[in-house]
C-alpha cells in the first residue's frame, strides 16, 4: 500500500475511484466470479479504501464479497474497521459492520452491539434500536435476516447493493410463501412485501 500511494503523487482520491471502477467491472463479470469465487475482491477493496479510507460503498461490497463470497467475515470487519477509524462520526459503517457480523460471520450478538453503537451517533434512524434488540431476541433466524435486509434495501443508496439485498430478500420471501398455509394470511403479506420489490407472485392468478 505505501508503494501505491507513493506512485499516486498525492492523487489518493482519483487513484481510489480508478480502483474501484476497475473493481465494478471485476464483480459485474458473473460467470467468472462464480469461477474464481471472487479470490481479488479483498485485493481490490484493500487498495481502495488504503488510499480512501472513507469510500463508503467500498465497505458494503467487502461485507457481500470478501464477507460473504469468499467466506472470510473477519477479514471483511479488518476492512471495515478501516472505514470507522478514518470516518468515527458515521452510523453507516458500524450498522456495515453489524451486517457483517450477523449475515456472515454469524455473530448476533456481535451485531446488535454494532447496531446499538451506530444508534447513537447524531442523526443515526431509530430503527437501529430496534434492529438491535430483534438480533438479540429468541425470534426465528428467517425472521431476523429478513428485517437485517430490509433495512439495508431501505437505507441503501448505491443501487447495486439495492440489488443485491434486493435478490436476497426475494429469495427469503419465498421461503417464507412456500412454507406457509396456502390460503392463510401469511402468504398475502409475502405477496404484498414481494410487490414492493417488484415481483408479482400472482401475475397468472392466484392459487385455488
Amino acid at each position: 500500500m505505501q508503494s501505491v500511494k507513493m506512485v499516486s503523487l498525492g492523487f489518493d482520491q482519483l487513484l481510489a475511484d480508478c480502483y474501484w471502477l476497475a473493481f465494478i467491472g471485476y464483480v459485474g463479470d458473473s460467470r467468472a466470479r462464480d469461477k474464481d469465487h471472487y479470490a481479488q475482491a479483498d485485493r481490490y477493496l484493500d487498495l481502495v479504501t488504503g488510499l480512501d479510507p472513507r469510500f463508503l460503498n467500498a465497505y458494503w461490497f467487502a461485507a457481500f464479497t470478501v464477507g460473504g463470497d469468499q467466506g472470510r467475515p473477519r477479514r471483511a470487519a479488518e476492512l471495515i474497521e478501516r472505514g470507522i477509524e478514518a470516518d468515527p462520526d458515521n452510523w453507516y459503517l458500524p450498522f456495515i459492520a453489524g451486517f457483517n457480523q450477523y449475515m456472515f460471520a454469524r455473530d448476533h450478538l456481535a451485531a446488535a452491539r454494532y447496531y446499538e453503537m451506530a444508534a447513537k451517533f447524531p442523526g443515526a434512524p431509530d430503527w437501529l434500536v430496534r434492529q438491535a434488540e430483534i438480533l438479540r431476541a429468541n425470534i426465528p433466524a428467517l425472521v431476523k435476516e429478513i428485517n437485517v435486509l430490509t433495512n439495508v434495501y431501505e437505507s441503501a443508496q448505491d443501487q447495486r447493493l439495492k440489488e443485491l439485498t434486493r435478490e436476497r430478500l426475494i429469495k427469503l420471501w419465498m421461503k417464507v410463501y412456500k412454507s406457509s398455509p396456502e390460503h392463510g394470511p401469511m402468504r398475502e403479506r409475502v405477496h404484498q412485501e414481494l410487490l414492493k420489490l417488484g415481483v408479482d407472485i400472482y401475475m397468472f392468478g392466484r392459487p385455488k
